[in-house]
């Protein structure tokens, strides 16, 4: 483990990229999500200051990794701001989905470094998606873009923040809408919270979703929950064009 050198040390005081799927470019660069607050925020109580979130473009030498530039900083004023990005390319175009306290936001952008305004994440008639105060991830096809979040609305208000079940929904790439009628759950909601979780395409024919129940409360227990970890496995109907080519998979 190395810890990433970055270029200003007062600014980029408290940084990471938990959790966070990130891209390898046709060159070997990497962009690599993260979020940041300056060593003055970061002296504060954590939950009334705000993160920005950017993309940083990196380079990989075989060991070391090094920062090269980052884009743009997106912010929201509201305590704790954007944080916990994730990344995807989907048909030439770059994608950004944020986590914020009190709803979900996504940025799109064509060069992989410089995002729009962060808007919310809604479905087709306009209702906000109901996402908030954790993180979201995507699920890319070749042939469709889809996300994966946990939400309000779900029969679901005894959920710490609504952290369960935990959906997927295609996305409107054209209008940047969650199409409701695609809106599957990937794992049910037995009493615990499910928030936080992974993405990884495991070839061209399927994508896992991992998560595990988070066991915080004795309630979570006695509603029927064990901590038990899921993997969601999705099979795609055609082959995945955009899948990692693997060697020696069987």
């Amino acid at each position: 483990m190395q810890v990433l050198e970055m270029p200003d040390h007062e600014k980029f005081f408290n940084s990471g990229s938990g959790c966070a799927q990130w891209l390898e470019e046709p060159d070997g660069s990497l962009l690599i999500p993260i979020y940041f607050k300056n060593r003055a925020k970061s002296e504060k109580n954590g939950y009334e200051t705000t993160y920005s979130s950017t993309v940083m473009q990196c380079q990989l030498d075989g060991k070391t990794l090094r920062y090269v530039r980052h884009g743009t900083e997106l912010e929201h004023p509201v305590p704790r701001g954007c944080y916990e990005p994730s990344l995807t390319k989907y048909q030439e175009q770059y994608f950004l989905t944020l986590r914020n306290d009190e709803k979900a936001f996504f940025s799109t952008s064509l060069d992989g470094l410089h995002y729009g305004q962060t808007q919310p994440w809604t479905f087709e008639d306009g209702e906000e998606l109901g996402s908030y105060n954790t993180q979201q991830h995507w699920v890319t096809h070749s042939k469709g873009l889809f996300l994966a979040y946990t939400r309000r609305g779900a029969d679901n208000d005894h959920i710490p923040r609504n952290r369960a079940p935990l959906f997927i929904s295609r996305v409107n790439t054209e209008k940047m809408t969650l199409i409701r009628a695609s809106e599957k759950i990937l794992v049910p909601e037995r009493g615990a919270m499910l928030g936080n979780f992974g993405v990884v395409t495991v070839n061209s024919n399927e994508s896992w979703v991992t998560v595990g129940e988070g066991m915080y409360s004795p309630k979570a227990a006695e509603r029927g929950a064990d901590g038990r970890v899921y993997a969601a496995r999705i099979r795609w109907n055609s082959p995945n064009a955009i899948a990692p080519k693997l060697e020696n998979q069987e």
